[in-house]
């Protein structure tokens, strides 16, 4: 792949056609596409075949706005042409497993705009999918051949698989080489965490953040020719009397089940770092007043302590979100029509067609008015607290969720385990993908249950 695609692909241009259009061809690290599709702050499921495709070889780029039968330069639409990297990241944090970098970027051609979406190859293969779409499962691993992107062959899967082994065990026998030479006296510094690990003769020790901080690791470069490893300079001080040993929790990652599993058991011992892991996801829904009230902060204290990580990778957008969430109420709106007009509620713990049909026949409701009704069924069994079975919140998740966002303020304060419960529930349900509609739920009854500006309700 070319240093700079763009470049590479302007020079490839051919203006003496009828239209203008690229000599070159797709082949194993490029691939043309006619148009860019998103949706709310995401691009199409679509394109992640492609992209973990690309990941699992060399890596590659996809170029937006070219027509694939005959090379045209087509363009993608005005407004993406500052189309935020935010848009990439939510499909592909949610929709792969693995790490590897990309980057989209735009450029105008004779007024069409042409978007590159390089991606370079993974840093650990393979890349997995893990969610569902209409031109890949759960599971499947894709990689690029020439000019196409399929799943991978058996061969080159156990190729990839038997490097993974490999890098791993070069690098786990470096680590050993150097603890044998130290000896008994050596320990690991995780310099993340601030873990100093000395095997179980020693105790486990763990920097405070401030002494990490005035670490400065100064590259010198590569000198130590022998090995060709980058050498590095430690400078710092580290006082050695009167230290104050404080116990610190320290978790490696957060994820969004985890944020949700804090929120619904009503318990987070590190509420610093759930607000702190909100800043840099990629959606901006998740319980806001439960971790200020654990930190034991007013809104202002809080702005002025995320405020502090300006040096950290955060998503803007988010902590816009946060802030406008901590400053007043906010509307998250409902989802799906309630038939007020009917009373009945489930009384077997799932939903009966037949029953269904009855209903709908009483109260003069159309056909096409099924999942309306349902909705209605559930959201009645809900505003009267009645057991929700596995069963019914297993095969209609969705009407369930949707119920719930309808529910009233009054009626969540009535009782607030009952709800609190049922959202655990449906967050630890297997497979669950925690959709915008989800969160906004959540964040709901957060305001209803913790917001400062309303009342906080315990029963």
């Amino acid at each position: 792949m070319p240093q700079n695609i763009v470049e590479f692909f302007e020079k490839s241009l051919d203006v003496t056609s009828p239209y203008l259009k690229t000599i070159l061809e797709e082949s194993s690290e490029i691939e043309f596409k006619k148009s860019l599709h998103t949706k709310s702050d995401s691009i199409d499921k679509q394109y992640l075949r492609t992209i973990s495709g690309f990941a699992n070889n060399i890596g590659g780029t996809i170029i937006f706005g070219i027509a694939p039968d005959n090379n045209e330069i087509i363009g993608i639409k005005a407004e993406q042409a500052n189309l935020d990297n935010r848009y990439f990241s939510t499909t592909i944090n949610s929709g792969l497993d693995g790490c590897f970098t990309y980057r989209f970027s735009t450029k105008a051609f004779l007024g069409k705009i042409v978007g590159f979406l390089e991606i370079e190859r993974a840093i650990s293969k393979p890349i997995i999918m893990k969610t569902d779409a209409d031109v890949h499962k759960l599971g499947e691993i894709y990689y690029r051949y020439p000019a196409q992107t399929t799943k991978i062959l058996s061969a080159d899967l156990r190729r990839i698989l038997n490097e993974e082994i490999a890098n791993g065990l070069q690098s786990m026998m470096g680590n050993i080489s150097k603890l044998i030479e130290v000896g008994n006296n050596a320990a690991i510094l995780d310099v993340q965490t601030g873990i100093i690990d000395g095997g179980p003769q020693m105790p486990k020790f763990i920097l405070d953040e401030k002494i990490l901080e005035n670490i400065n690791i100064i590259k010198l470069g590569q000198f130590v020719e022998k090995e060709g490893s980058p050498a590095y300079v430690i400078k710092g001080e580290i006082e050695t009397g009167n230290i104050e040993f404080i116990e610190k929790t320290v978790l490696s990652n957060i994820y969004e089940e985890d944020i949700i599993n804090y929120f619904a058991k009503g318990e987070c011992d590190v509420p610093e770092l759930v607000l702190e892991r909100q800043l840099s996801l990629a959606s901006h829904y998740f319980p806001v007043h439960f971790f200020v009230r654990a930190l034991g902060y007013d809104p202002s204290k809080t702005l002025e302590y995320l405020s502090s990580f300006d040096n950290k990778e955060i998503n803007p957008r988010a902590f816009d979100k946060i802030k406008e969430r901590l400053a007043s109420r906010y509307n998250y709106g409902k989802q799906g029509v309630i038939f007020y007009d009917i009373k009945e509620k489930i009384d077997n713990g799932s939903i009966d067609e037949a029953n269904i049909k009855v209903t709908m026949e009483k109260y003069s409701k159309p056909a096409s008015a099924a999942s309306k009704a349902k909705r209605t069924l559930i959201y009645n069994t809900l505003v009267n607290f009645r057991p929700i079975t596995d069963e019914l919140l297993n095969d209609h998740t969705t009407l369930l969720i949707e119920a719930l966002s309808n529910i009233g303020e009054d009626c969540l304060l009535q009782n607030k385990k009952y709800f609190m419960d049922l959202i655990g529930r449906i967050n630890a349900k297997p497979g669950f993908k925690r959709n915008t509609l989800f969160k906004k739920m959540i964040c709901f009854c957060d305001e209803v249950y913790y917001n400062q500006f309303g009342v906080l309700q315990t029963n």
